[in-house]
């Protein structure tokens, strides 16, 4: 209930507040009775997409980031450390640079990038049985090449590359409807996937051995949750960039919320993380307009003290 009442303060104060202040009677006005009026334009074309997107593209990423936490039996987990993130961008960026494509063609690139990661990954540690030391490992290798590759490419080309450092930084800054159609339909579909997946993913938590003693199928299921995360991580980055320590943070902040006792009950981590990610990419996207730097870069700045305070906590109440 905290997380709802901060993520709908934070959606307001983003509607109300900018170069064209609106009351919340003229909000409320505007929402339920849109016109052509200047107050409506602002709205729904400028505001509101921006907000929806900060919302979904922040539940995708904290989804995806309770989803390899789990897979990797690893809380230090994250779309970014198995490779997915990067791996995304670099393909966007090619298709950028190389073609110009449209949007659409962007989240078709983002999608091959990251699976394409993800597959190299999963073939790297499928030998050791995708134990989660080794897909940890195995994905830091891809996510530090594909990051350098794309550093290379920026460098090494003839044409204006600024927008593309700014873009990969993260932002969810003058996106509108359309880029909200891409991402909505994929996340909703994550959505309902984790549902058949958090029993699944509750049991990957105990031993490799007991899982299959029980008559677990250990590999299946981290394959099908990885394919999950991937898709929503690679979707998210086709959109708004690589928005970097959502993934990680918001199933920290989700745990330490949670009672003990459900901590580790996939039910309520995935619904919490998308939560937590949520209020975590719209409250930064709020003090990122004032300044219009990219919500990326907030997320960094708070989202590394937060983990740093979330992780002394919990062993602070571990001690007790």
């Amino acid at each position: 209930m905290a997380g709802l009442g901060i993520l709908l303060l934070s959606l307001f104060l983003s509607v109300s507040i900018g170069d064209y202040p609106l009351s919340l009677s003229e909000i409320w006005l505007v929402l339920i009775a849109p016109s052509d009026s200047l107050a409506s334009f602002v709205v729904w074309e400028l505001r509101l997409p921006r907000l929806v997107l900060a919302v979904i593209a922040g539940a995708a990423l904290g989804t995806s980031g309770a989803i390899i936490q789990a897979v990797t039996q690893n809380e230090l987990a994250s779309p970014s450390l198995v490779g997915v993130s990067s791996g995304a961008a670099l393909a966007i960026v090619m298709v950028i640079v190389f073609t110009g494509l449209s949007a659409h063609y962007h989240f078709l690139a983002g999608i091959f990038g990251g699976t394409v990661a993800m597959l190299v990954t999963l073939w790297l540690s499928w030998k050791q049985k995708l134990e989660p030391v080794n897909l940890i490992l195995s994905g830091l290798c891809i996510s530090l090449f594909c990051a350098a590759a794309t550093t290379l490419l920026l460098i090494s080309v003839s044409t204006d590359t600024r927008g593309l450092f700014y873009w990969l930084l993260g932002s969810v800054a003058n996106r509108t409807w359309q880029h909200v159609s891409i991402l909505a339909p994929i996340a909703l579909i994550g959505v309902v996937l984790c549902v058949f997946l958090a029993r699944p993913l509750t049991v990957l938590q105990l031993d490799t051995a007991v899982v299959k003693s029980i008559g677990g199928h250990v590999r299946r299921w981290r394959v099908q949750a990885l394919i999950v995360a991937v898709v929503l991580t690679s979707a998210t980055v086709s959109v708004t960039g690589p928005i970097a320590f959502v993934g990680l943070v918001a199933p920290h902040l989700c745990r330490t919320l949670l009672p003990k006792h459900l901590a580790y009950e996939y039910r309520y981590v995935l619904f919490g993380s998308a939560l937590s990610g949520a209020v975590l990419v719209s409250v930064s996207d709020l003090l990122a307009n004032f300044q219009e730097i990219p919500v990326g870069i907030l997320c960094v700045l708070f989202g590394g003290p937060s983990l740093v305070w979330l992780i002394r906590s919990r062993y602070q109440r571990a001690s007790l």
